[in-house]
């Protein structure tokens, strides 16, 4: 069944109409968490959310875009396909989440929890200090963090600093910002 589209689905996914595929995918991922039923608590967020599944079913694909497309010049009538808008988000997010690196190993990871654990007991002390006095609170913490970097370079192929030079210039402001802000509060609480 036809229905009558008040807005297009590039008006739903905030994109003009001619967007790359990734801008498409960027507006699906901003509306669609902005409308999640489950962080947004308006009447409307189910219907929104099952709106912005559509645009991006219909809008992600060639060869469905084309016969969207094609539908908004003849008579702007685009057949209502309503797809699971839980699958989509799932699968959208799932991509996101797949390591960059294919088979990924794990050496970096323990390597990273030894030497952070190493530095971490001794951080306030000398170096020989360090073995006869030792600083559990610091080796726990420093094992953490190294392990934490060591699964980055496992997992992205290359070393933390590198992961983070390719990051957009906004995404490393919003990173050191919060480790600022994390480091700031510690600073003043203790």
């Amino acid at each position: 069944m036809a229905e009558q589209q008040s807005r297009t689905f590039y008006d739903v996914l905030g994109v003009k109409p001619s967007a790359k595929d990734e801008e498409i995918r960027q507006g699906y991922i901003r509306e669609s968490l902005k409308y999640h039923p489950d962080r947004n608590p308006a009447e409307d967020a189910t219907q929104r959310f099952q709106e912005i599944a559509n645009a991006y079913y219909a809008l992600s694909d060639k060869q469905r875009r084309a016969e969207y497309d094609a539908s908004l010049k003849d008579a702007g009538v685009y057949p209502a396909e309503s797809v699971n808008p839980f699958t989509i988000f799932g699968q959208v997010f799932d991509e996101l989440l797949i390591p960059e690196v294919p088979n990924p190993t794990y050496f970096w990871q323990p390597v990273g929890s030894a030497a952070g654990a190493l530095l971490g007991q001794s951080a306030d002390r000398s170096f020989y200090e360090s073995f006869i006095v030792l600083n559990i609170p610091g080796a726990v913490i420093g094992g953490y963090y190294g392990n934490r970097m060591g699964k980055i370079r496992d997992m992205k192929g290359r070393s933390v600093y590198e992961a983070f030079a390719q990051l957009s210039s906004e995404r490393r402001k919003e990173i050191l910002s919060a480790l600022g802000k994390k480091f700031f509060t510690s600073a003043i609480t203790n």
